[in-house]
């Protein structure tokens, strides 16, 4: 076995710009390395460093890649020696490969251009009904006020006192203040959100989060500096169905796939009537 490295002193005292200093082969190009008479050549990276960089990132960069393609060449030859020619022989699972990944992209592309990815409203509240039993939840959902101010905010108490009510008059005045003084003010724009994003806001785990949801509408936790308060207006629990504006956008993906799937069929059954329209293929069995 013969494997040639360019030595870490050849490559610096070169600055990767002269080239000049390494081995040459018979048709005078710059050799990087030599596996079992296979040569990397310089012409294959010098385009590979990005502008300005340093004499010493381009050597790591260099010999990075010299030893990944020493090792990759080492590996093949192994496995040209110990594997039979049968096993050797992968040119049908190249074509197949060829074939597939032709057709997904073709496929893909005939999407982007028929896709149509309007979808009312009735239509997902169609399939929603349709498929009610379905939707479940796993977990329980939250329609949550998350506020998080400084303990020492002279807004504070006021806060605290309003951040539950459901007065408009109250609502409107939380705002006010807490748009301008709390370091998070959140409604979530009033959707249904999984409770455990509530959760990983907060400074203290919430054990059995389930059991928690059943006994409970507000949440107050406070660290060293902060405050974390939480109206929990409106509570589904895990095992309870889900509201259709929660699956809206699984519902929506799902008809997507749909109509892909469609057009994909539509596609192949075209395809294929009209090749057998015009005697494009023949099929030899009885």
């Amino acid at each position: 076995m013969r494997i040639l490295f360019i030595s870490l002193f050849t490559l610096l005292a070169a600055g990767l710009l002269l080239p000049s200093c390494l081995k040459t082969d018979t048709n005078n190009s710059k050799v990087l390395a030599t596996v079992y008479g296979k040569n990397l050549y310089f012409s294959e990276v010098e385009d590979m460093f990005p502008d300005n960089i340093s004499k010493e990132d381009s050597l790591q960069i260099i010999m990075g890649y010299v030893d990944r393609w020493v090792r990759k060449q080492l590996l093949l030859n192994r496995a040209e020696k110990n594997l039979s020619e049968n096993q050797k022989n992968v040119s049908k699972q190249l074509d197949d490969y060829r074939s597939s990944l032709l057709i997904f992209k073709y496929e893909q592309e005939f999407i982007r251009q028929k896709l149509d990815t309007v979808i009312p409203f009735d239509e997902i509240e169609e399939f929603y009904n349709e498929n009610s039993s379905n939707f479940t939840l796993n977990e329980g959902i939250v329609k949550a006020l998350f506020i998080k101010i400084r303990l020492d905010d002279p807004y504070y108490d006021r806060i605290k006192a309003l951040y539950k009510s459901n007065k408009e008059e109250d609502i409107q005045n939380l705002d006010n203040m807490a748009y301008q003084v709390a370091i998070k003010y959140d409604y979530f724009n009033d959707q249904w959100i999984p409770f455990s994003r509530i959760i990983r806001e907060l400074p203290e785990p919430i054990n059995n989060p389930d059991h928690f949801l059943l006994r409970n509408r507000s949440i107050e936790m406070t660290d060293d500096k902060h405050a974390y308060l939480v109206n929990l207006r409106d509570v589904l629990a895990k095992g309870e169905q889900a509201p259709i504006d929660f699956e809206a956008n699984s519902i929506r993906n799902i008809i997507l796939n749909k109509r892909k799937q469609r057009l994909i069929l539509d596609l192949e059954t075209n395809i294929y009537n009209d090749a057998r329209n015009h005697k494009n293929f023949e099929i030899y069995i009885d």
